[in-house]
């Protein structure tokens, strides 16, 4: 359920981002860089990190989620462009995980339980 609503407050604030970004008085330019140093991180992290949740711990990667996307978030406060880029990078990061990890800790633990019913002969 918690990915449910992760996901939701990722898609609820797209839409204003941008005129956050334009009310910073950033033109157009300046917006499409950010946005597009987001989707390329997480063009760039996404290839990483569902093998790093499967290698480590999956539980790790969906709290790591939740921390990487507060700092995305806090830094949207700042008018600073640098600041907003670090950001946008974070935020990429960040919605990797979300797409990977939380997925992949479901089915991990779904298999574990199966796994653990099966040597019970509880379905025998």
């Amino acid at each position: 359920m918690f990915c449910v609503a992760a996901t939701a407050g990722d898609w609820l604030q797209g839409p204003y981002v941008y005129y956050l970004y334009s009310t910073y008085g950033f033109g157009k330019r300046d917006i499409g860089q950010l946005f597009i140093a987001g989707f390329g991180s997480s063009m760039l992290f996404g290839t990483i990190v569902g093998s790093l949740a499967d290698k480590q711990d999956r539980k790790r990667a969906c709290v790591t989620y939740c921390i990487v996307y507060i700092l995305s978030c806090i830094t949207k406060h700042s008018p600073q462009y640098r600041v907003l880029m670090v950001g946008r990078i974070l935020g990429g990061i960040a919605t990797s995980l979300l797409n990977s990890a939380f997925e992949s800790w479901l089915i991990a633990e779904h298999n574990k339980i199966e796994h653990s019913l099966t040597q019970s002969n509880v379905w025998l």
